[in-house]
């Protein structure tokens, strides 16, 4: 499959959101369904398995990056969280020039697992 400027642009968001400390694991955004019919598409071949699951939405006004996160309660979540929205609002800058709306969730807390644990429970094989 060929790769899109935003697809492109996602993939660097997610690898530069798995080397902020505090963070886990990137993983899928949206409602239980959206979740659902992504994976179904992966599965079906019509989205690559490999595509990156930082989502951008792209208006002829602005750029709208959503992204959920694994964090580890150790690192503290909340300087976790900050640093995930500096990082993408730096990347965005540098690649856009503009700043972008930025929303991170955090989809799990883990209070006991090291980064290394938790990419490897999260991590497709």
């Amino acid at each position: 499959m060929s790769t899109t400027p935003d697809q492109a642009l996602a993939a660097d968001i997610e690898s530069a959101i798995l080397a902020v400390p505090g963070v886990a694991a990137v993983l899928r955004t949206g409602t239980a369904g959206a979740k659902i019919i992504d994976a179904g598409a992966r599965l079906l071949g019509i989205r690559d398995v490999d595509a990156p699951l930082v989502s951008i939405d792209r208006t002829t006004e602005h750029l709208c990056v959503e992204v959920a996160i694994g964090a580890l309660a150790s690192e503290g979540v909340v300087g976790t969280i900050h640093r995930v929205h500096a990082v993408i609002d730096a990347l965005i800058l540098r690649e856009i020039g503009t700043p972008a709306d930025i929303r991170v969730t955090v989809a799990h807390i883990d209070e006991s697992a090291s980064a290394e644990q938790m990419r490897r429970r999260t991590t497709p094989a």
